[in-house]
């Protein structure tokens, strides 16, 4: 009997030792600079995560790209002609057109591989809670469980995976075309920092904003520990942009808050990371629905 196979994009910042312990392959994207392209790896193999910061701070841009057609279709050709069954947890619709080239690839790999089944889910999310959900796919599969019985538990659940985000500057955000110059340049000025989360149409949202870098922490902290649910049987995944030690700063506020959580960190990957800039920091977990978090 056929079982399946679960994938991401890089847009989910996955970490290695997670990928392989659960067994989950990705879609790469891409990202460039003048005639200079990357492959968004996981991994880092064309750039290090440090390096790749640093020539932000230092004026490089990037921009990003969805995951490429070709790219995609041998992936999930690769996939399918081993007899699996594919389900691929894609980056927000409202963020990328990755997951709306997945629809139109399956769709023409139907008469190829008539007997297989590809689910693409669009997680409403990016990052770690794009991952976390992937793990939860995975383990279904590795319980027994079917494609079909994955794909409804994950639209029955995506909403309750949340994600919290800050800045340490906005002119990343700006230059993305994220928020105006004017947001920018008073926000940066006044060290205002916004807090912001995905909706429930996988858009970014802000829900608060707070003066200084600190009180972000203390903020975010407050809000994850408001929303989280059953903390003591979940990882919360912090993420940071090359600033390893305001990760460990928040960490220990979310421990205060909620002692009783694993936390885990990683850094946050090349897709985010063009558009965030370094200094970012984001808080995955598994909560309350975010529409509760809208009103």
């Amino acid at each position: 009997m056929a079982s399946f196979d679960v994938l991401v994009d890089s847009v989910s910042d996955m970490p290695l030792d997670i990928r392989q312990e659960y067994d989950i392959d990705y879609f790469a994207n891409e990202f460039y600079t003048g005639d200079k392209r990357y492959t968004a790896s996981l991994d880092w193999n064309q750039i290090s995560a440090h390096d790749f910061y640093e020539s932000l701070r230092k004026g490089v841009r990037y921009k990003t790209t969805q995951v490429p057609e070709k790219t995609m279709t041998e992936k999930l050709r690769s996939h399918l002609s081993a007899n699996r069954d594919v389900i691929y947890i894609a980056c927000s619709s409202a963020l990328s057109a990755s997951v709306k080239s997945a629809y139109e690839i399956r769709d023409r790999l139907k008469s190829e591989f008539p007997d297989r089944k590809v689910v693409c889910v669009d997680a409403l999310n990016c990052g770690m809670a794009q991952g976390m959900m992937a793990v939860e796919c995975a383990k279904m599969r590795d319980a027994g469980k079917t494609v079909e019985e994955a794909e409804e538990w994950v639209e029955s659940n995506k909403l309750f995976y949340n994600q919290c985000n800050t800045f340490e500057t906005l002119s990343y955000l700006k230059e993305a075309g994220k928020i105006t110059a004017s947001s920018a340049f008073f926000g940066n000025l006044f060290a205002v920092k916004p807090i912001i989360i995905s909706d429930t149409k996988g858009q970014n949202l802000a829900v608060a904003k707070v003066k200084g870098r600190k009180s972000s922490f203390t903020e975010i902290a407050d809000r994850v520990s408001n929303y989280i649910v059953s903390p003591e049987k979940q990882t919360i995944w912090l993420g940071h942009a090359d600033c390893f030690f305001d990760a460990e700063e928040l960490e220990m506020e979310l421990k205060k808050k909620i002692p009783s959580a694993t936390i885990k960190k990683y850094v946050v990957g090349s897709i985010i990371g063009a558009s965030a800039g370094p200094g970012t920091l984001v808080v995955n977990y598994f909560g309350k629905s975010k529409a509760e978090q809208m009103i």
